[in-house]
């Protein structure tokens, strides 16, 4: 004789549809809420991503930092009037990203030896004596680092052309692919992307904007360090801070001043001042209303308050071939 199948309790499939249907919601709700921020996320992604971008190559992101760096090594302060950075970007640094995507995919590098071979190639055919170059190098204010660098994509880019038989300038002759068609052709097929509202906005970092009109002394654009003797943080910001600075030095565009308040002696001078003038400590209690020490005002448009850091050297140089090139 079958046994009967034992019937579930009509109250036991009504809890279960009402577990269930709480269930279904909350995981919908679940769902939804991940969704949403998802969307949050790619927004913010997407907002964030292009706060310091120059551009964007095949999805990477050329930075304002970047710009300004190359800008700023490539092209002399006489000839900004002509060549804006929005041309530079277009003409010299998107093509050299291209490149550089290019070269990373098939693996080339450069190697240390590249770069010196270059450095002292160049040096020997400008006529230069190493100590001269490096002078040249200051007074526009970038370092034989800055050079070593800009050698070292420059050395990629060249093995690349090698690797591609691409000739510039007839250097590779016979059945050689001429540069303008290689540059031309990887263009077309890239996708490129200009942020224009970001290219002369400075990506400031270590320095806040001030929002007050640059401020000169004889034409000369002033630069401001406030120190104190008895501050055990401000040595090493004083070194830094000399350093950044000492490229602009003898271009005769700037005035640089460095007040230690408790002695009200400018130490970037030989003479021994007899105290501050009423109206740099003005300055100095307008930017630093809680009188903190160390205080750096960069032509009185940007400011920092407290110690500096390394790398705030590349920013002050940005900042300085910014104002003077305006």
């Amino acid at each position: 004789m079958d046994t009967p199948k034992k019937k579930t309790p009509k109250n036991s499939r009504k809890k279960d549809k009402k577990y269930w249907d709480k269930a279904k919601y909350a995981i919908i709700a679940l769902l939804f809420s991940v969704f949403a921020a998802s969307l949050i996320y790619t927004a913010y992604s997407s907002m964030n991503s292009e706060k310091n971008a120059a551009a964007f190559v095949n999805r990477e992101k050329v930075t304002i930092g970047e710009l300004d760096w190359w800008y700023s090594l490539s092209v002399l302060p006489q000839h900004k009037d002509i060549i804006t950075k929005r041309d530079f970007l277009e003409t010299s640094l998107i093509p050299q990203e291209i490149l550089l995507q290019k070269a990373r995919k098939e693996r080339i590098k450069s190697t240390d030896e590249d770069v010196e071979k270059m450095l002292g190639s160049f040096i020997s055919s400008s006529g230069l004596t190493i100590g001269e170059f490096r002078k040249h190098l200051k007074s526009e204010g970038h370092t034989i680092n800055d050079v070593k660098k800009s050698f070292k994509t420059r050395a990629v880019i060249i093995k690349l052309l090698e690797k591609d038989n691409v000739a510039v300038d007839d250097s590779i002759p016979g059945d050689g692919v001429s540069f303008q068609n290689y540059i031309d052709n990887l263009i077309n097929n890239s996708d490129i992307r200009i942020v224009e509202e970001n290219i002369n906005r400075i990506n400031l970092k270590g320095f806040e904007a001030a929002n007050d009109e640059a401020c000169y002394w004889e034409k000369k654009l002033v630069i401001r360090l406030y120190t104190s003797s008895w501050c055990k943080i401000c040595d090493e910001s004083i070194a830094i801070f000399n350093e950044a600075i000492s490229g602009f030095a003898g271009s005769g565009k700037i005035k640089a001043l460095h007040w230690n308040l408790d002695t009200g002696d400018n130490l970037l001078t030989s003479d021994k001042e007899n105290g501050i003038p009423e109206e740099e400590l003005k300055i100095f209690e307008k930017y630093s209303p809680k009188s903190f020490v160390p205080v750096t005002i960069l032509g009185c448009k940007y400011a920092r308050i407290g110690s500096l850091a390394e790398e705030d050297k590349d920013e002050i140089k940005i900042i300085l071939n910014n104002l003077i090139g305006e």
